[in-house]
């Protein structure tokens, strides 16, 4: 779906669906203890046994969590370096042209990277402690 759009479009675009699915079970998490709503859907959700075994999981939660910050710092110099002047941004010019033949590579381990993320959060949520 993404094939049509540049490089650092596509890693603009794509944390949306990743950003959706974490904010919820980020939100639910935060909330459980304190939201008759958050616990109905933490319970549609089968969150209640990782919030009860949050403490043994943080190594998890703390990996993915710090993920997800060098995912949004990449794509942010990204967007940065695409947003400098053509002037000083030119495949022809030698210095510039290392760092624009490496946006499709980031870009491209930035969504790998996404759905890892996802998977690892999809896998905490199958866990079970019966």
């Amino acid at each position: 779906m993404l094939s049509n759009y540049s490089w650092d479009a596509k890693v603009v675009i794509s944390p949306a669906p990743f950003v959706v699915n974490y904010g919820e079970f980020w939100l639910v998490t935060q909330l459980v203890t304190s939201n008759q709503l958050a616990k109905s859907v933490a319970l549609l959700k089968q969150l209640p046994d990782i919030i009860e075994h949050g403490s043994t999981l943080k190594s998890r939660f703390d990996a993915i969590k710090n993920l997800i910050k060098v995912l949004f710092d990449v794509t942010k110099c990204i967007v940065q370096f695409k947003e400098l002047p053509l002037q000083y941004v030119s495949p022809d010019t030698t210095p510039m042209s290392t760092p624009l033949t490496h946006i499709p590579t980031a870009t491209y381990w930035t969504i790998r990277s996404m759905v890892a993320c996802a998977s690892q959060i999809t896998s905490l949520l199958g866990m079970s402690y019966e």
